[in-house]
């Protein structure tokens, strides 16, 4: 990431910022779920106060991402040096420890337009995946992901559904994203390949033994959430076929 400067930041105009924290000599500062949910809960108070809108995020060991949207990069400045400075203090009351917690203030990089946009979303998300922490982004609790995916993020209210419908939907970056990340065929291969490797069978094998194809709809439905719509164009089977394989 290309850091911004503090003096081109405090002139910038653009309104969307993808800003990167990382922990002192990239010391595990969110190894502990509570720490995470310290800093969640920081981001949610202070989002309000300075008029923040938190676009996506993800919270890993030593750092983290977040995407957001500002009319005033003052504001942004003041946001960051809020959170982090509370962070600091109950990180090191929490270890019992003194000293800086983060290296350096922040890192920066301006979104340039709406493609940049959607890339950043994505990139943001695959992180745990790309640290072979998890091998799905759903899998991982500490992203904004399954918001975008299925609006049930549990964990934290750090943005507001209307909130971030407004921003998506005023920069025709919704649709793109679900188009790129939420394509049926290509959840819906992943999948069979999973149940593949995850059941020890092959391909060809799926078609010969209705017991093994109907684990696999149940694997697809029950499991993943896949409509039977989709399963049957993908199988090219009827209605009435998909009826006998579901019992």
């Amino acid at each position: 990431m290309t850091a911004v400067s503090r003096q081109v930041r405090e002139n910038l105009k653009s309104s969307f910022f993808h800003v990167m924290i990382q922990g002192i000599r990239k010391e595990y500062i969110f190894s502990k779920e509570q720490y995470i949910k310290m800093y969640l809960k920081l981001l949610n108070e202070k989002r309000k106060e300075l008029k923040i809108k938190i676009i996506a995020y993800c919270i890993m060991n030593n750092h983290a991402h977040l995407l957001m949207e500002t009319k005033n990069i003052k504001e942004l400045s003041k946001f960051m040096q809020k959170i982090n400075g509370c962070y600091a203090k109950y990180y090191n009351f929490m270890e019992d420890r003194v000293g800086y917690v983060f290296r350096d203030r922040y890192k920066c990089q301006i979104i340039k337009n709406q493609k940049h946009l959607v890339q950043c979303i994505k990139y943001i998300h695959q992180n745990p995946v790309k640290a072979g922490m998890v091998k799905d982004s759903q899998e991982y609790k500490f992203s904004s992901y399954n918001f975008y995916q299925r609006n049930t993020n549990k964990l934290n209210k750090v943005f507001s559904n209307e909130e971030l419908t407004y921003i998506l939907k005023s920069n025709n970056v919704y649709g793109n994203f679900i188009d790129i990340d939420n394509n049926p065929e290509e959840t819906i291969n992943n999948l069979i390949e999973e149940f593949l490797k995850k059941e020890n069978v092959k391909i060809f094998e799926i078609f010969e033994k209705d017991d093994i194809l109907k684990k696999l709809i149940r694997y697809l439905k029950i499991e993943n959430k896949i409509k039977y719509t989709e399963i049957m164009k993908k199988f090219d089977i009827t209605k009435g076929v998909m009826e006998r394989l579901k019992n």
